[in-house]
C-alpha cells in the first residue's frame, strides 16, 4: 500500500513522535518467527512487489540484501521460487548467488 502511494501521491515525513506505546512482552516483535511461518504469502507478496515494479537502482547494497533475503525466505516458506519478473540484471545476479545460502539459512531459521 505504501509503494502505490509512494507512487501516486507526495508523502510528508515528521520528525517527532506521533504515538507512545508500551513494549509488551508477547507482541508482534517477540514473536516474529511465529508470525512469519502464519503469514509467509502476504510478506511474500510485499517483497515480490518491490523486486518487480522497481529495479533498486541507487537503493543501498545493505537495503538491496535486506530485500532479497526476505525475498528468499517467504519463497523457501511458500515453495514459490521465481526469478523471472525479478527487474534489472543485477538483482537477479544477486538472487542467483544468495539462493542456496539463503535456503540454508532459512531451513535453519524454522
Amino acid at each position: 500500500m505504501y509503494h502505490e502511494m509512494d507512487l501516486k501521491y507526495k508523502m510528508k515525513c515528521i520528525n517527532k513522535p506521533i504515538m507512545l506505546c508500551d513494549y509488551k512482552e508477547d507482541g508482534y516483535t517477540k514473536n516474529i518467527k511465529k508470525i512469519f511461518k502464519q503469514n509467509p504469502y502476504g510478506h511474500l507478496a510485499y517483497f515480490k512487489e518491490i523486486l518487480e515494479q522497481h529495479d533498486m537502482i541507487g537503493v543501498p547494497f545493505k537495503k538491496r540484501l535486506y530485500v532479497m533475503k526476505h525475498y528468499i525466505l517467504f519463497s523457501y516458506l511458500t515453495k514459490q521460487y521465481t526469478i523471472r519478473n525479478i527487474k534489472n540484471f543485477s538483482n537477479k545476479l544477486l538472487y542467483i548467488l544468495l539462493f542456496i545460502p539463503g535456503i540454508i539459512k532459512s531451513y535453519f531459521f524454522i
